[in-house]
């Protein structure tokens, strides 16, 4: 058999492909264990957020389920946010709409920033931060912290955490419906906050609203 007869005989039966299939494959395991690796970090992240509720919620009246009119139920309305963000991303893994890619390690890190904002936002208030919304008699109201120029940090932590996840499980529509569904939960449940803080507080808080943003500094 001629060289030339050796070299068309070993392409049709796929041998000179043999190198080039094997640094593909290699490609590919780099590409699977990064997906891989941002996916846990996304669960991780999504227990840590939970955890925080028994590492900084203050025992007794602040971690109670029970709310009044002032709640305006936007706890059930947040939960049911949660419940539906953590299952959108695997509802939606068939759907076609782009690759997330690297972008992935962005919603990591928005997780970890975060969790920090949500760890501070949660001891600076203590007892103050409570499950549902309430006030009690002799409360004060609390500036420090990241409080100086947020009114509710605590919220954008968890927005950002929740969003993040879902950029890291490799999902843009889930990322998108995510965010649009916490805006609008908390969007509900601040509403609700402010009117009750203002009626507590007075002109003390709506001085203090005055000169702070909502969730993010010069956004909103």
């Amino acid at each position: 058999m001629s060289a030339i007869g050796l070299v068309s005989t070993l392409r049709h039966r796929g041998i000179s492909d043999a190198p080039s299939a094997l640094s593909l494959s290699a490609a590919d395991a780099g590409l699977i264990l990064a997906r891989v690796a941002t996916i846990l970090l996304g669960i991780a992240a999504l227990l840590a957020w939970a955890g925080f509720e028994l590492v900084f919620r203050t025992p007794g009246a602040a971690s109670s389920w029970r709310f009044d009119a002032r709640d305006r139920a936007s706890t059930p309305l947040l939960v049911l946010a949660f419940a539906v963000a953590a299952i959108l991303p695997g509802a939606l893994r068939g759907v076609a709409f782009g690759s997330v890619g690297w972008a992935a390690w962005a919603g990591v890190g928005l997780c970890l920033f975060g969790l920090a904002m949500r760890a501070w936002s949660m001891g600076t208030l203590g007892g103050s931060y409570t499950r549902t919304l309430r006030t009690a008699p002799g409360q004060q109201l609390v500036t420090g912290g990241p409080y100086r120029w947020v009114r509710h940090p605590g919220y954008a932590g968890s927005i950002l955490v929740w969003v993040g996840a879902a950029l890291a499980f490799h999902s843009w529509l889930a990322a998108l419906i995510v965010a649009a569904l916490m805006l609008l939960s908390y969007g509900w449940r601040i509403r609700s906050e402010e009117r009750m803080l203002a009626d507590h507080f007075g002109d003390v808080y709506r001085d203090y609203a005055a000169r702070t943003s909502r969730l993010f500094p010069g956004l909103y």
